[in-house]
């Protein structure tokens, strides 16, 4: 599950001279000045995200509609609702919720690689693109290595190999253990034909605690590449052991190597 909502940005500025204010000013909202509406606003969006990345899309639903009317202002709540109807498959209500968040707050990191990310799965790939690309120059306090595996990722999906490799490898630059790195450099060598070099990639997601359904699986059906039924027939045992009911199963049982 991508993260929804940006740790704020931490640090000091050095000057050197200031001017002090000659007049009052108003103070930094913190904590003590939330009112009782923002309050209320955040605890259903707490809700809203937690029933998201549960997938139960129309309860989440529910709990973002009371966050928005209890603060219209919140950003946050018009991404988490656009994330749920993109779960939901209501792409012109995602839409819509994407950017009205982005109309309040346009060179949010997060906001743009999602959105980008909404726009390849339409196969919008121009729009992705420069959409992701905004994401990619936008301030983050976890740097660009997620836009930077969107951006990837998506022109893999457009068939733009070269800039794929690009980007991912920009991405592999700045955190060498990211697992959506990893997977996507693997998937990336597996279309391309190099089974060497996406088995190291994939094999090192598969041995950590990121290993997933759709990494168990990429493995197997590189291994079966290889001629290594030994290396393929525990992969698959320990799909089917750690993840009964994913489509990776499903897909193995209809010899869906290919797909």
């Amino acid at each position: 599950m991508i993260r929804l909502l940006v740790a704020a940005l931490s640090g000091l500025l050095m000057l050197s001279a200031c001017t002090l204010p000659q007049g009052p000013t108003q103070d930094l909202k913190t904590a003590s000045d939330q009112t009782a509406a923002d309050k209320r606003s955040g605890i259903r969006l707490r809700l809203a995200t937690q029933y998201l990345e549960a997938r139960q899309y129309a309860v989440a639903l529910d709990e973002v509609k009371r966050a928005i009317a209890a603060d219209p202002s919140n950003v946050d709540a018009y991404h988490v609702r656009a994330l749920i109807y993109m779960g939901m498959g209501e792409n012109a209500l995602a839409e819509d919720s994407f950017r009205t968040a982005l109309n309040m707050r346009g060179n949010d990191a997060d906001l743009l690689n999602n959105y980008g990310l909404f726009l390849c799965q339409a196969n919008r790939f121009a729009d992705a693109r420069s959409t992701l690309q905004r994401a990619v120059q936008a301030p983050s306090p976890n740097g660009p290595v997620k836009p930077l595996t969107t951006l990837g990722s998506c022109e893999m999906r457009s068939g733009d190999l070269a800039s794929a490799e690009k980007n991912l490898q920009a991405a592999y630059g700045y955190d060498r253990n990211d697992p959506s790195v990893l997977m996507n450099l693997a998937q990336l060598n597996f279309r391309r034909g190099d089974m060497a070099q996406a088995g190291e990639y994939i094999s090192r997601v598969n041995g950590s605690r990121y290993v997933n359904a759709q990494s168990l699986w990429l493995g197997a059906r590189i291994a079966r590449r290889q001629g290594d039924g030994q290396a393929q027939g525990k992969l698959i045992a320990e799909l089917r052991s750690r993840f009964p009911d994913s489509r990776e199963l499903t897909a193995y049982e209809r010899g869906a190597w290919d797909e």
